[in-house]
């Protein structure tokens, strides 16, 4: 398979709206609205290949749209066996060479299950943090799941591949969704299980159950998240915030100082401000920002332009949530997941290092295994926080070196309770088993040890903010230059967007701006982001994903790689999905649940078609009516009964039901994720790939 750097063209026929097609000389092309590549002339890894299958749901989906997006052709109408709900997709290098086969699975051991997003999210503990605001499960709105597992089925090909070029012949990998289910909620189920006081009999130390109810049922109702209208500091009321003339909008600081005068501007100064800010501060690690009330009220009583002066003159960024229409009546089509070229193609400003360009380092040859494909490969991880760290993990699990630069004295989240031995177990979920270089960026010195790591890696990653890498001399430029091996990955923000000028390039931000935080509405009249870092994850996995591009790249001879990948990509990713999934989907998956019992929670796994008939049959209300009362008749109907009892009585009448997990800890305990999970000190999640020769 010969290294191509012009892409193809797919094939007319086959294509699915809002697809992502590789650009052709240059310029986008687009299938359907809002879709499209980067616009800068790009890297084409999988020219040549052939991808058979039919994307049978979302995970397949966005598989074959990366695939697609990096050179492959997709030959529509062939449909390759299936069992059960596995996904199987067979990627066919040109000149004869052997297939590779990629297999979807709902679980490592259970490939004819038929539980989906809804139970998967259910399972897995999604609905337990993504409704930790509001004190009760609740579904994110959008197959996000499925997006994970998609894009990591891509990075198990990719691996492969690489592995195929260095010697290794592998035929088969198998990934899960219930893996990626587990990725997504990685840290979370690290800090739960470390400090996890869970007796024998499977109760917490708080005497709920592995459900989160007690032994006499439900605990009571907690205060709900409101928009301001309670009275004491005890009441959760979280973002988003809403001003007096009914602008929703998101509020972002990095340190203590701006967000305290910011609050002053508005004539705030009691003891709510600097509660305030420890509640904000840590709604990345909690999923939960139980604001003073005060703060929501005084909001509410100013204009959105007093606010937004407010925040321009103490340096707090103050976002308005944007329309999903809004972003792409500017941003259209919308950005692919990855950038991909060779450095120096598009202009970008950086600082020339004096001296003439040495040959590359050449490494010693590890070879790859079936185990880890990326063995051999040397990574420099110059992140901070849950993209760029995601990316470095994903990596490491495939079987690279990855060394971690560190400022000195190391990162400080390695303190973040809880603590695991001498380190942060919310931290370790995504850094394990990395090397550690200790460099002061702001020094000669510092910055002269990280280009010498740099200059004998394979792949140099950061996620600074916009410009920091020509600052240090450590741009894609300048680094290639001095190793013409090196693929230099950014992963960003805001990518290429004009929006690293206005806001920083954080996850609720970024879901404000991108029209997210409205998709994941849910029928509602007001945005509902979700304090769970679903970007932050996606953008790794993502980041991750092009990095193996870039590596493919390079091993057929495309010479040094740079990628450039982004928060707001990962948004895309989502939005692409979403549209291309139709109007009915959300409707169907609103059936699903979650649903309150008399005892805990339940969530359905119902089939596409019937599926909303079956379960009326099922507990003997009407099957047809308007819907907001019929499902109000469904809610009301499960709650007359505990959670283990419907899940029997509804799996007699053809239903998968499942509990809602509420204590994340008993997620690890949980037997259907015995393949997924490491257990120690506590829960890791497991690589997510199986590959076979």
């Amino acid at each position: 398979m010969p290294a191509v750097l012009v892409p193809r063209v797919p094939p007319p026929g086959g294509e699915r709206r809002m697809n992502v097609a590789p650009a052709v000389d240059g310029r986008a092309r687009t299938h359907g609205p809002h879709a499209g590549p980067p616009t800068a002339p790009s890297t084409a890894p999988l020219a040549g290949v052939t991808v058979d299958g039919t994307a049978a749901g979302p995970a397949g989906a966005v598989a074959l749209d990366h695939l697609r997006a990096l050179g492959a052709r997709h030959r529509p109408g062939v449909r390759t066996p299936r069992h059960g709900a596995t996904e199987h997709l067979t990627v066919l290098p040109e000149d004869g060479l052997p297939p590779l086969v990629c297999e979807i699975l709902p679980f490592p051991d259970a490939p004819g299950s038929r539980l989906g997003e809804t139970a998967l999210q259910a399972m897995a503990g999604l609905m337990a943090v993504n409704g930790r605001q509001g004190n009760a499960p609740r579904r994110l709105p959008l197959d996000y799941v499925s997006a994970c597992a998609g894009v990591i089925a891509v990075q198990g090909v990719l691996a492969a591949l690489i592995a195929r070029t260095r010697g290794a012949p592998l035929g088969r990998i198998r990934t899960a969704r219930s893996s990626a289910a587990l990725l997504t909620v990685s840290q979370y189920l690290a800090a739960e299980t470390a400090t996890d006081g869970t007796a024998p009999d499977g109760t917490g130390p708080d005497g709920t159950g592995p459900d989160g109810t007690g032994p006499d049922g439900p605990p009571a109702p907690r205060p709900t998240t409101g928009t301001g209208t309670g009275t004491g500091i005890g009441t959760e009321t979280g973002p988003p915030f809403l001003s007096r003339d009914g602008v929703w909008f998101e509020l972002e600081a990095l340190d203590g100082t701006p967000w305290r005068d910011f609050w002053a501007a508005l004539g705030l100064r009691g003891r709510e401000v600097p509660l305030g800010w420890r509640a904000f501060v840590n709604r990345y690690s909690a999923a939960t920002a139980p604001l003073p009330p005060l703060l929501h009220r005084t909001l509410g009583t100013r204009d959105f332009t007093d606010i937004a002066a407010a925040g321009a003159r103490s340096g707090l960024s103050v976002c308005r949530i944007r329309t999903t229409a809004e972003r792409y009546a500017e941003e259209e089509p919308l950005p692919a997941p990855w950038s991909l070229r060779a450095p120096g193609t598009e202009h970008t400003a950086h600082t020339k290092h004096p001296g003439s360009r040495p040959a590359p380092w050449s490494a010693p040859h590890v070879p790859p295994t079936a185990g880890q494909p990326l063995r051999g490969i040397t990574v420099v991880e110059a992140t901070r926080r849950i993209q760029g760290p995601m990316a470095g993990h994903v990596l490491q699990m495939l079987g690279a070196h990855v060394v971690r630069v560190e400022p000195p004295g190391g990162d400080p989240q390695r303190g973040a309770e809880p603590v695991v031995g001498d380190c942060s177990a919310r931290f370790l979920a995504l850094n394990e088993a990395k090397s550690v270089v200790e460099a002061d960026l702001k020094t000669a010195e510092g910055r002269r040890t990280v280009r010498e790591l740099a200059l004998r890696a394979d792949v140099f990653l950061h996620n600074w903010a916009p410009g920091k890498a020509e600052v240090f001399g450590l741009d894609a430029e300048t680094l290639c230059a001095a190793n013409p091996a090196l693929v230099h990955a950014h992963a960003s923000g805001w990518g290429p967007s004009s929006a690293p000028d206005l806001f920083p390039g954080t996850d609720f931000m970024v879901q404000a701006r991108s029209g997210l935080a409205w998709e994941m509405a849910d029928g509602a009249d007001r945005p509902r982001p979700t304090l769970m870092t679903v970007l932050d994850i996606l953008g790794g996995l993502i980041s991750a994903e092009g990095v193996l591009a870039g590596l493919l790249a390079r091993e057929l001879g495309g010479g040094p790689q740079r990628v450039d990948t982004s928060l707001l990509s990962a948004a895309s990713v989502l939005q692409r999905l979403e549209a291309d999934r139709g109007p009915s989907a959300p409707a169907h998956a609103a059936w699903e649940g979650p649903y309150r019992t008399a005892k805990g929670h339940i969530a359905l796994s119902l089939p596409a078609a019937g599926g909303r008939r079956l379960l009326a049959t099922a507990l003997n209300i009407p099957a047809t009516g308007p819907q907001p009362p019929l499902r109000a008749t469904v809610a009301a109907r499960l709650l007359t009964r505990p959670a283990r009892s419907w899940i029997e009585d509804l799996g007699r009448n053809g239903i998968e039901a499942v509990l809602v997990q509420q204590h994340i800890s008993a997620v690890a305990r949980d037997p259907a994720f015995r393949a997924d999970l490491r257990h120690g000190a506590c829960a890791l999640v497991a690589p997510p790939w199986r590959f076979l020769s």
